[in-house]
C-alpha cells in the first residue's frame, strides 16, 4: 500500500509539475510576445492538465470497482453466516427422527463452527463447500420420515433455509459480475498500466458452490 501510495505521488507530482511549467512557459510567451513560447506552453498545460486529471480519475476508477467486489463478497459472507446460524436447529430437529445418523450430524456441526469461528476467508469457504454435501444427505432424510416432513418446525427451518439460499445464488451472480467487469477493467488499455503501477490484481471467480446445487433438496423439504 505504501509502494502504490508513492508510485501515485511521484506520477501526480510529475503531472503537477508539467502543468506548472507549461504555466511558466505560457506566462513568459505572453510577456515576451513569444508566439512560439505561448503555444509550447499552451500545449505543455493541457498535457499536464490532461495527465493530471487521467491518472486521478483511472485511479479512482479502479478502487470503485474493486470495492464492488469487496462488497458483493461481505454479501456473500453474510449469507453464508445466516445458512451457519440455520444448521444447529435443523441438525437437532433431524436428528430426532433419524438418531443412527449421529456421525454426520457431528460433523456437519464440526464443519458450522470451523467455518464460524474462523476469519480466513478461504477457510470459511472451504467448510461451506465441504459441509454441502452431507447437509444435502440430512435434508433427503426428511423423504424416509413423513412424520419429520409435516413437523412445523421443519417447515419453517426449510423455508428460512430456501430463502437462504435463494439469496446466495443471487449474491454469487452478483459478485461473479463484479469480479468479471473488474478484471475487464485492469485488463484494458491504458488501464491496465495504471493497474499494474498501482498493484491492482486480477481477482477470481467464486470457486464454491453457494447454493445452486442445494436449492432443488431445500424446496422439497420446505415448499411440497
Amino acid at each position: 500500500m505504501k509502494k502504490n501510495s508513492a508510485l501515485i505521488m511521484i506520477l501526480c507530482l510529475c503531472s503537477v509539475g508539467l502543468t506548472l511549467a507549461g504555466v511558466l512557459m505560457l506566462a513568459m510567451g505572453i510577456g515576451d510576445k513569444d508566439v512560439v513560447g505561448i503555444i509550447t506552453g499552451s500545449i505543455i498545460l493541457i498535457v499536464g492538465l490532461i495527465a493530471v486529471t487521467g491518472i486521478v480519475k483511472t485511479y479512482n476508477k479502479l478502487v470503485r470497482y474493486k470495492n464492488k467486489v469487496k462488497e458483493s463478497l461481505a454479501l456473500i459472507d453474510i449469507h453464508l453466516k445466516l445458512r451457519f446460524d440455520l444448521i444447529p436447529n435443523l441438525v437437532n430437529t433431524v436428528k430426532g427422527y433419524a438418531k443412527h445418523e449421529e456421525k454426520v450430524f457431528e460433523e456437519i456441526v464440526k464443519l458450522r463452527n470451523q467455518a464460524v469461528k474462523t476469519n480466513n476467508e478461504e477457510e470459511k469457504l472451504e467448510a461451506a463447500n465441504k459441509m454441502l454435501p452431507k447437509l444435502k444427505h440430512i435434508l433427503v432424510l426428511a423423504e424416509d420420515y413423513p412424520k419429520l416432513k409435516s413437523d412445523a418446525l421443519f417447515k419453517s427451518l426449510m423455508d428460512e433455509l430456501s430463502t437462504v439460499e435463494d439469496k446466495l445464488v443471487a449474491s454469487r451472480r452478483i459478485y461473479d459480475s463484479n469480479v468479471n467487469a473488474y478484471n475487464t477493467l485492469i485488463q484494458t488499455f491504458p488501464n491496465n498500466m495504471f493497474a499494474f503501477i498501482f498493484g491492482f490484481e486480477k481477482q477470481e471467480l467464486f470457486k464454491i458452490d453457494a447454493g445452486e446445487n442445494i436449492s432443488a433438496f431445500v424446496n422439497f423439504g420446505g415448499k411440497k
